[in-house]
């Protein structure tokens, strides 16, 4: 239990002044990248007062209180509790917190038969730990031809029937998704990203959650781009970038491209799609849905969306 008491019977003050960041995944795309990336630069992030601690510290506190709490708000006493928890007395001015569960659990994606039908009201539920607090959600998105398929293999609950419960495959749009969270959320601001996209621009992703100058550096910049190409082509890539300091992030970018293109590793990258009922045009139905969903994300309101 996190609540408590002040025994001097004053009333405490919580530190409303500190950002909150949700960093609400996907499920099977960046697998924890972000909390890994961003902790190479853990003094960095000290000095700029950020806060990123370990997942397993963390987790378990926020899903007991949204557990105890059924939807409601906690007292004040209860959000110094539970962000002392969490931070201690620290000083610093941004939080980011990352599960690719906030949003529902996998097993669960399709409950109703709706694309993560609760999603507004579970980001409202860990929104609403703070409720005083500036709060922000960030979000990377997948194609359903491969996001689906890699769902189902990553659990183990339930049978593909069982999984999609009756989904129409045509109406699986994270647009949808979106605008869930932005209903229950309307003071939140949300940062997209296709997940096809991070090999390029990863180090935007990571700037963007962490809060801070796209001009600084992160020794995790190439973490997701190094998984996907020759070992020859990490070390060429780091040796090119290291040469040429002043290059500009857009100019970074085109590198990566170029990188990518000759020293690609296809055996990593390309998927095995093997599900019941699915054929070559199921996937590109889907695909092709995505790609016109994500035009449509671009022109939100109150989303932010990162592309190379």
């Amino acid at each position: 239990m996190l609540t408590g008491s002040n025994q001097t019977g004053l009333q405490t003050a919580m530190r409303t002044d500190i950002e909150i960041v949700y960093h609400l995944g996907a499920p099977y795309t960046d697998n924890e990248q972000v909390t890994w990336s961003l902790r190479k630069d853990a003094a960095l992030l000290a000095e700029k007062r950020i806060y990123l601690r370990r997942p397993r510290l963390y987790r378990p506190l926020l899903a007991e209180m949204v557990q105890e709490l059924q939807g409601d708000k906690p007292s004040i006493v209860d959000q110094e509790n539970l962000l002392n928890s969490i931070i201690g007395r620290e000083n610093f001015k941004r939080l980011i917190m990352t599960n690719s569960n906030f949003m529902g659990v996998p097993a669960w994606m399709f409950n109703g038969g709706l694309f993560y039908k609760n999603a507004g009201r579970n980001t409202a539920a860990i929104r609403n730990l703070f409720p005083d607090n500036p709060c922000e959600f960030s979000l990377g998105i997948a194609d359903p031809a491969v996001f689906i398929p890699n769902v189902f293999r990553g659990q183990r609950e339930k049978k593909y029937p069982q999984l999609m419960e009756n989904t129409d495959l045509a109406t699986v749009r994270w647009s949808d998704v979106i605008a869930r969270i932005q209903e229950a959320n309307p003071d939140c601001p949300i940062t997209v990203w296709c997940n096809e996209d991070s090999p390029v621009i990863w180090p935007t992703i990571l700037h963007r959650i962490a809060g801070l100058d796209p001009k600084i550096r992160l020794q995790g910049e190439n973490d997701i781009i190094n998984m996907i190409i020759s070992e020859e082509g990490q070390t060429l890539l780091a040796k090119y970038l290291a040469d040429r300091p002043n290059l500009t992030e857009e100019q970074r970018r085109r590198l990566r491209v170029v990188f990518l293109e000759r020293f690609y590793l296809s055996e990593v990258v390309e998927e095995v799609i093997d599900l019941p009922g699915w054929t070559a045009e199921t996937v590109e139905a889907l695909t092709k849905i995505y790609d016109d969903d994500v035009n449509r994300i671009k022109q939100m309101d109150g989303v932010t969306f990162l592309s190379p």
